[in-house]
């Protein structure tokens, strides 16, 4: 069961820490925002799907960070859950890509056990499939992965990034956060464009 935490025993080091990934986040969708290849929009896509998971990367630790701080089970968590909740299987696809292009992924093993038998795949175990932008979600990059279903049988499963939605609702966990560690302040806000405006993004 998670700890829970009262205000005056959040460790605010995490607190900070989790908003400095919540900066680093923002800095990467102004990043994936701002390329422009008008002479090469092969190019332009393929440095926007890159960015993409950088992007996925730091909004998971954000997310970790609240988790550390204010527990699995907090408001807090469980609100960033609800609207993001594939982030968590996307970060890890992508961190464990190596197992996952081959079919040795946790979520391509029998019973989706680490000790269960790997998929044995001729073709690539995650892929980038599609990717669009222009909307109000931001670049969005669709990722296939070839999975175990619920009879442990592969099937590919997509999962959509939305680059916009996720680093908004990146931005709003970190004010929550600073504001539940009581760090909320004028001299904050001042300073501080994530939490003065958080959709402004």
């Amino acid at each position: 069961m998670a700890a829970k935490h009262s205000i005056t025993s959040v460790d605010r080091r995490l607190v900070a820490w989790a908003h400095f990934w919540a900066a680093a986040a923002s800095q990467t969708y102004e990043t994936i925002e701002s390329i422009s290849k008008p002479d090469d929009p092969v190019g332009e896509i393929g440095r926007r799907d890159a960015m993409t998971l950088v992007l996925v990367d730091a909004a998971r630790n954000v997310m970790r960070g609240a988790e550390l701080a204010f527990g699995t089970d907090s408001p807090i968590v469980q609100e960033f859950i609800e609207q993001q909740p594939t982030l968590k299987a996307l970060r890890d696809r992508f961190e464990h890509y190596e197992d996952y292009v081959v079919g040795k992924g946790d979520a391509q093993r029998a019973g989706r056990r680490r000790s269960g038998e790997a998929l044995d795949l001729e073709e690539e175990g995650i892929r980038i499939s599609a990717s669009s932008g222009g909307g109000p979600e931001g670049h969005i990059v669709s990722v296939v992965v070839i999975e175990r279903d619920s009879e442990d049988r592969a099937a590919e499963v997509t999962y959509e990034v939305p680059t916009r939605t996720i680093a908004v609702a990146v931005r709003c966990l970190a004010r929550s956060l600073i504001k539940a560690a009581g760090l909320l302040n004028s001299p904050h806000l001042d300073r501080c464009e994530i939490c003065a405006n958080p959709a402004g993004i």
